[in-house]
This record gives C-alpha cells, structure tokens and sequence, in this order.
C-alpha cells in the first residue's frame, strides 16, 4: 500500500497541485478546515472540492471530513449548513442506524451497501466533533443521503451516497490525537482573551476527567476577571487517550480496517473479467 499526502490551499492557485497524480490514487480522505465564510457555498474550498470531485471519479472511494464533507454534500445534493446556537465541542456517543442492523440489533450483511463499514463497531461508538455548523441528519435523509452513524446530541457523523462508499462523508473527527480537543480549547481561550465580544469558549464535552474540568472552570473565572493570558501558560494537555474520559481510538481503527478493506475488495472487483470470479481478499 502506497500512502501519498498532498497539501492544497484553497486561497492558492489550483496549479500548484499534482492533480494527475490526485486522480491516480485508489481512494482518498480530503479533510477539511475552519469556515471562511458565513454560508457553504461562499466557502473557498468549494471549488478544491468540486474539482475533487469531478478529476477523482474513477477513485473507488473518496472520503470527505470535516467542512469538505459539508462542501461535497452542497455540490452533490444542493443540501446547506446551519449555524449552531452553540459549539458541538467534545466526544459524544453514536448508534449504527436502523437501517444497517436486523432484529436483534446486529449488523446485517447486506443490508446496506455500506454497512461492511460499521461492521465490528460496538454501539455506543464515541466520536469527537469540533464545529459551530451542521448539516443536520433531518436534511440528509430528505436529500437521499444514506446515515450509517447518527447521534441524538452531535447529529450523523458517518453518511454515504447510495452505493455505500464511492462517496462517504464525516461530521466528526475520528482522527483527533489525545490532545487535540484540549488544544483546541486552548486555542479559543486565547482568541477570547483578544477579543472578548467573542462567546466565551465551552469546555469539550466528555472529554477531560472530573478532576480536571473542575480546575479548568476556575480558570475560565478568573480569566473572565484578570483577562491574563499568562493562566494559560499551565494549561492542561493529555499526553495519552488514558488521560482523557474518551478513548474512541478503537473505533476509530476499527472503521479505517473496515474502509481500507472495502476499497480494496472494490478494487481488485474492478480488475476481474466479466465472468470471472474475484479472487478473496485476505483480512489485514
């Protein structure tokens, strides 16, 4: 397996990517970034997207995180996102959607193209999500747009198109490192501080230990009242999943195996003859 990383800058010249080399890739997972703008279709990685999009179609599978999973599903099914009243910050649980499960709450083979995806996926399945916008999973289903993961608190995280894995798209982040949430919440304390018309910044839900989320609302009070960015300097940061309430990294291993083993079943179907059986895939 060959594993390329390409690095494109929606504010640059599309020239400066390797595009036949994009297009040659088996699959890809085209991550997102912060919002520029305050509607979707302003954004300026809709255009990086669309091309994707359209350059990439012979990829068996492409994988859109984060806002370019936003930007994909406005380019394919016209659908818009919404801004949160507040941020979905923190690690929050997901069930396998109806659909994909039989009578006695288990995944169905066949039941849906893409339930190989969720297959060995222990329900609840944490995710951590980051984001001030959604596309809410009401929408999705209106829209056609399939829903393998859903959340009650969080909205969908996992979607496909109907042939369950040409196009998959990703609302949370199951890629986040032990610390990043932290970071992140880190980060937004320091915006504040620069500009405190800004909503103040929630703590990530179920992410820190009690003992932990305790001591950091202290800090958000006397950051409120000393506005002192030196109480930053201390700042907390998990240095292993063990350190935080959420591990989801077995999940998260658990669906990328899932992905990467349905991308190279479509792969190597698209490599039989007609009439000939394909050749078994064995397990990694």
């Amino acid at each position: 397996m060959t594993v390329a990383f390409f690095g494109i800058d929606p504010l640059r010249a599309s020239t400066d990517v390797d595009w036949p080399a994009l297009a040659a890739m088996d699959a890809l997972i085209i991550s997102g970034s912060e919002p520029k703008a305050a509607s979707i279709a302003a954004e300026p990685s809709l255009a990086v997207v669309d091309r994707i999009l359209r350059d990439c179609s012979g990829a068996a599978s492409l994988l859109f995180s984060c806002q370019s999973a936003h930007a994909a599903l406005h380019l394919l099914y016209g659908l818009e996102r919404h801004r949160l009243p507040y941020r979905a910050h923190g690690a929050f649980d997901h069930w396998v959607h109806s659909a994909a499960l039989d009578r006695v709450g288990g995944v169905q083979p066949g039941a849906h193209p893409g339930t190989a995806l969720v297959e060995g996926l222990a329900t609840p399945v944490r995710v951590p999500h980051s984001r001030w916008n959604a596309m809410t999973s009401a929408d999705l289903r209106a829209a056609g747009v399939d829903i393998l993961l859903d959340s009650e608190e969080a909205e969908w995280h996992l979607a496909t198109a109907p042939d369950g894995l040409r196009h998959l798209f990703l609302q949370g982040h199951p890629e986040y490192l032990p610390d990043t949430m932290a970071r992140e919440h880190r980060r937004d304390l320091r915006r504040w501080l620069s500009d405190p018309i800004r909503p103040f910044p929630g703590i990530p839900a179920r992410y820190f230990p009690h003992e932990t989320e305790q001591a950091l609302l202290d800090l958000a009070v006397r950051l409120r009242t000393t506005f002192d960015p030196a109480l930053l300097d201390g700042f907390p940061l998990p240095g292993r999943y063990s350190d935080v309430v959420a591990d989801w990294t077995a999940d998260a291993e658990v669906f990328f195996a899932n992905w990467l083993r349905a991308v190279a079943d479509a792969r190597a179907a698209s490599e039989v003859p007609t009439g000939t059986a394909p050749r078994p895939i064995p397990a990694t």
